[in-house]
C-alpha cells in the first residue's frame, strides 16, 4: 500500500508535457530536423540503403531536381515528348 502511495505521489509531481505549437522543435517544418528516408538499390529487388538528411537538405535536393530537369542532352522535349525537335 505505500509503494502504491510513494508512485502516486511521483505521478502527481512530475510535470506533463506541455503542448505548445509555437515550440521551434515541434513545428512541422523545422529546417534543421533529420529526416531518413530508404531507397531501394538500382538493379536489386532487396537491396536498400537508407539516406538521412535534414529537411533544409532534402528540400534543396528536390529543388534542385526540379530547376535541372529537361537539362540534359534532349532537354526542353517536353512539349513534343521526342528527342531531335520533330
Amino acid at each position: 500500500m505505500l509503494l502504491a502511495g510513494t508512485v502516486q505521489v511521483q505521478a502527481q509531481t512530475t510535470p506533463a508535457p506541455q503542448d505548445n505549437p509555437d515550440a521551434p522543435e515541434r513545428t512541422a517544418d523545422n529546417e534543421d530536423r533529420i529526416v531518413c528516408k530508404r531507397f531501394q538499390k538500382i538493379g536489386s529487388l532487396v537491396a536498400s540503403y537508407k539516406t538521412c538528411k535534414t529537411v533544409r537538405e532534402w528540400r534543396r535536393e528536390r529543388d534542385n531536381i526540379r530547376t535541372n530537369r529537361g537539362g540534359g542532352a534532349c532537354g526542353g522535349t517536353a512539349e513534343t515528348g521526342m528527342c531531335g525537335g520533330s
